[in-house]
């Protein structure tokens, strides 16, 4: 744990005056961010908390209680992490934009790998699919949304020379907390 904090101590992390300018200038998807970040912690805790009646409303049953824990761990623990990474990116290392783009390639993968397997299980009279569909359709649209007023208006992503001291640093971060 030293050394992680050590680590965004020397310099990896962008200090609170450059992250203020950052998220001034990148509005969208600092707000796009913050959704994904609210949604999958969200998720996180109601799945660790209640794997049972949750897996259940998503068509997952456990067999046994190591099926419970594989909920608890398939669906909030890597939606913490998912969450947590997201929020690292954006306002620790200082790239809300970046963040957007991981958040939208999850996002899509998510949706239309449910949407093929739909059809291929035959699973549209599942209450959940009929839920899930619409609304991660929606989310996506508005991730999209914003990526495009962060490219268009915004002129997002800004190359700095700090960025790109964090984007290495931040390569160097991920590989360090893999091991």
């Amino acid at each position: 744990m030293g050394n992680i904090l050590s680590f965004v101590s020397d310099g990896a992390a962008v200090s609170a005056e450059t992250l203020k300018v950052v998220i001034e200038n990148n509005i969208a998807a600092t707000v796009a961010t913050i959704g994904l970040v609210i949604y999958f912690l969200c998720t996180a805790v109601v799945f660790i908390t209640n794997p049972i009646k949750f897996g259940k409303n998503y068509s997952v049953q456990p067999v046994d209680n190591a099926g419970k824990t594989e909920i608890r761990v398939y669906y909030g623990g890597i939606s913490f992490a998912l969450g947590l990474f997201l929020a690292v990116l954006a306002f620790v290392f200082g790239h809300p934009f970046y963040s957007l783009v991981g958040g939208l390639i999850f996002a899509n993968t998510v949706f239309f790998t449910r949407l093929t397997f739909t059809f291929v299980d035959k699973g549209w009279s599942c209450p959940y699919t009929k839920l899930a569909i619409p609304a991660e359709g929606a989310f996506i649209v508005v991730l999209w949304i914003c990526f495009a007023i962060a490219v268009a208006v915004e002129g997002a992503p800004r190359k700095t020379k700090q960025n790109t001291q964090n984007r290495r640093l931040c390569g160097g971060f991920v590989l360090f907390i893999s091991f």
